[in-house]
């Protein structure tokens, strides 16, 4: 399974309302890396971009996009993408929000036997307490994005493409050509902030399908991690059934490129720029473009919009109309999350 990540939007925080930033991903099964390097290369020739080897959204027309998403909509490729209203996430909000997922790391020091345990969290906690407040908010979303995934993309692929389970290749737009402070943050953070949410709600899997592609990722029986009940006294109980290793399956295989090299990140990168200035209402024929941005979508449980909305504020805030009219198109046109 290849899962490509960009986002769109600087995560500033914009005194104007519906000011989206959005992240994305692209998840296709292997089977259709040469359809993705065909369409990318179309793209390319199209716009005689060749020598520079990336087509923004800015380069194509409406028409031209509308085609894209059209010819996407063919294939088993989809997208989980998350989206914020930077006006929401005011500096007082961003600052409370990160002290008190400072504070929670921390928390846990005093409770590690080793002291390289407690190093760890200390770097954890650092890493985490010195991003800026646009960097932070844009973790915060693709932290809530790959657990979308890890939700929602093995119940869809599982049921189509239940090879494709066997690895997972995490690919991630590389702003620089060293890795940045961010990056390093990311790495570290992500698998802790995800292993910490599967105690909390355990990844769901569909009872009747295959998922012995899957197998690699569960302990050994017998072999279970025990620090969380050696360390932190917490008991996750013997249930019967395996323990999922979310560390592995989020970490073995994770790379930030450059997305001149990588056709599945710039697919991702028009999609995040697409969805943005929709939610925006940007394009001509909004409705349409949403749409078709729907139709690459899975719907998710209880009827809800296939973008996450992910405000760091406490407060329920709706949004405006324009994004609204989008999210229920985009809801409308998604696809079915079970094979019928």
């Amino acid at each position: 399974m290849n899962i490509c990540i960009d986002e769109s939007g600087s995560f500033v925080h914009s005194s104007s309302d519906d000011s989206w930033n959005c992240v994305a991903a692209y998840i296709y099964p292997e089977v259709h890396k040469r359809k993705i390097l065909e369409e990318v290369r179309r793209l390319l020739v199209h716009h005689g971009k060749i020598g520079q080897r990336e087509v923004k959204l800015r380069d194509l027309t409406e028409a031209e996009y509308t085609d894209f998403l059209t010819r996407l909509g063919r294939w088993d490729g989809v997208l989980y993408a998350v989206a914020t209203d930077a006006a929401t996430n005011t500096p007082g909000v961003v600052t409370e929000h990160q002290q008190d997922q400072t504070r929670k790391i921390l928390e846990h020091v005093d409770k590690m036997k080793y002291e390289g345990g407690r190093e760890v969290l200390r770097t954890l906690a650092r890493r985490v307490s010195e991003l800026s407040h646009h960097l932070y908010v844009q973790m915060i979303c693709q932290i809530q994005l790959v657990k979308q995934i890890l939700q929602s993309a093995l119940i869809y692929f599982v049921q189509r493409y239940p090879q494709t389970l066997s690895r997972f290749r995490w690919k991630i737009d590389q702003k620089n050509s060293t890795l940045t402070s961010y990056e390093q943050a990311y790495k570290l953070v992500l698998p802790a902030f995800v292993q910490s949410a599967s105690l909390r709600e355990p990844i769901t899997m569909l009872e009747g399908e295959n998922y012995r592609w899957f197998d690699r990722f569960y302990y050994p029986k017998g072999e279970e991690p025990t620090y969380l009940r050696d360390d932190y006294g917490i008991n996750i109980g013997d249930d019967g059934r395996r323990k999922l290793n979310v560390g592995k399956l989020v970490r073995e295989h994770v790379r930030f490129v450059d997305s001149r090299s990588d056709a599945g990140v710039q697919v991702a990168d028009l999609l995040a720029s697409g969805l943005r200035r929709c939610l925006r209402g940007q394009f001509v024929d909004n409705d349409r473009v949403a749409s078709l941005i729907g139709r690459l979508t899975v719907q998710r449980e209880y009827n809800q919009v296939p973008v996450k909305l992910v405000s760091l504020g406490q407060e329920e805030r709706g949004v405006g109309e324009v994004a609204e009219s989008a999210l229920l198109q985009i809801r409308t046109s998604s696809r079915s999350m079970l094979v019928r």
